[in-house]
């Protein structure tokens, strides 16, 4: 794969398969993905393109292809369920493609116009009304993204042992004590005069997975979620005492959280039968290197004393294990599907990280009108 997270690239037919009780349609399973398609259309071992869930395609090639009225609003591709089986993708004929793209794997989101969908951004500003020219950390680092597992078949193998973790459907927020892009004059000052300690060095900053909602250098945004829940659990303070009881040299470039919002109102129609919300981390990082998992869950529930996302399953891996996790798995207490899971390598290995999504959820999703996944 070129591109791990991509939603529209080659694909190898790897199975073509009948679909009981269906005359004009058959199961075709590209590049991971399933879709549904015309009986004869396809044959294994060929090329195709393949335009995963939530790939938004351009109206001008919808209509090419006679498509539009099959995708969901804002063009975007849809999983459905016919006949018991799953269409999780839309298959775009290969003429579709340059000669020099067909190769398998290739990435071709930018060359089609295809595009993944995001939710809107809130618009915020700063509680004190000041407008400034916002200056991103470098240091404050974005959550790896990882890929979805039909994106990269066979990355897991029964010689793996793994980590099966619950996905919460929510928002994504990061907390840290991490050093500053610059140092203020006063700063510069008090450290000359040696009336400062270490970590003057040091700026608690807190945000959503894209964007720096406030830090202690620049000021905060207006209330919101990323503020309420750090209040409610007290992160700010946690993350210090974590910080100074470890020391600077430990944390280096920084300490930071990252976790899932979820419950009433952050995403319409999916609440997990909560009145409030609430927060669950998953992954830690620390002078810029993710933890191990092991020392990443007792940082976060030992040392912070804060939530851990649910922990399903540790052992190897199997489809068997998988699946029994990702199907038929409700929230409690209701007849909602839970989102997925996230599976990743006992060792915590970044290139062994993976999500699978539960279909279920995906069509649930669509008909509550509740947003993509992430």
């Amino acid at each position: 794969m070129e591109n791990q997270n991509s939603v529209c690239y080659i694909a190898k037919i790897n199975k073509v398969r009948a679909i009981e009780g269906a005359d004009n349609i058959e199961l075709v399973i590209a590049g991971g993905w399933n879709a549904i398609t015309k009986k004869g259309e396809l044959n294994v071992g060929a090329l195709t393109i393949i335009a995963t869930t939530d790939a938004v395609i351009p109206e001008a090639l919808s209509e090419r292809m006679g498509v539009t009225n099959y995708l969901r609003k804002g063009n975007r591709v849809r999983t459905v369920k016919l006949r018991g089986v799953y269409s999780e993708c839309l298959i775009i004929p290969i003429i579709y493609a340059k000669a020099k793209s067909i190769v398998e794997g290739k990435d071709l989101m930018e060359e089609l116009g295809i595009t993944k969908y995001e939710p809107p951004v809130k618009q915020v500003q700063l509680a004190s009304g000041r407008k400034i020219k916002w200056r991103d950390n470098q240091n404050f680092h974005i959550y790896y993204k990882f890929p979805n597992l039909k994106n990269v078949a066979g990355l897991f193998t029964q010689e793996d042992e793994v980590q099966i973790t619950r996905k919460l459907h929510g928002t994504n927020a990061r907390y840290g004590i991490v050093k500053k892009s610059k140092l203020t004059f006063w700063d510069k000052v008090r450290k000359f005069l040696r009336i400062a300690d270490e970590w003057v060095d040091y700026e608690y900053i807190y945000g959503s997975h894209n964007c720096e909602k406030g830090s202690d250098s620049q000021g905060f945004y207006s209330t919101d979620v990323w503020r309420t829940i750090a209040e409610e659990y007290g992160i700010k303070e946690k993350l210090w005492n974590y910080a100074k009881f470890f020391g600077a040299k430990y944390i280096g470039e920084g300490v930071i959280i990252y976790g899932e919002i979820y419950g009433a109102g952050i995403q319409k129609n999916y609440t997990y039968g909560l009145e409030e919300i609430q927060f669950a981390g998953f992954d830690t990082k620390v002078n810029g290197e993710y933890q191990s998992l092991g020392l990443a869950y007792s940082s976060m529930v030992l040392g912070l004393g804060l939530p851990h996302v649910e922990v399903l399953y540790n052992g190897p891996w199997s489809q068997e294990v998988q699946d029994s996790f990702v199907f038929g798995n409700f929230i409690d207490g209701t007849k909602v599907p839970h989102e997925g899971i996230v599976i990743k390598h006992i060792s915590g290995e970044r290139n062994k990280v993976a999500k699978v999504i539960n279909p279920d959820y995906l069509i649930y999703g669509e008909k509550n009108n509740v947003g993509d996944s992430h």
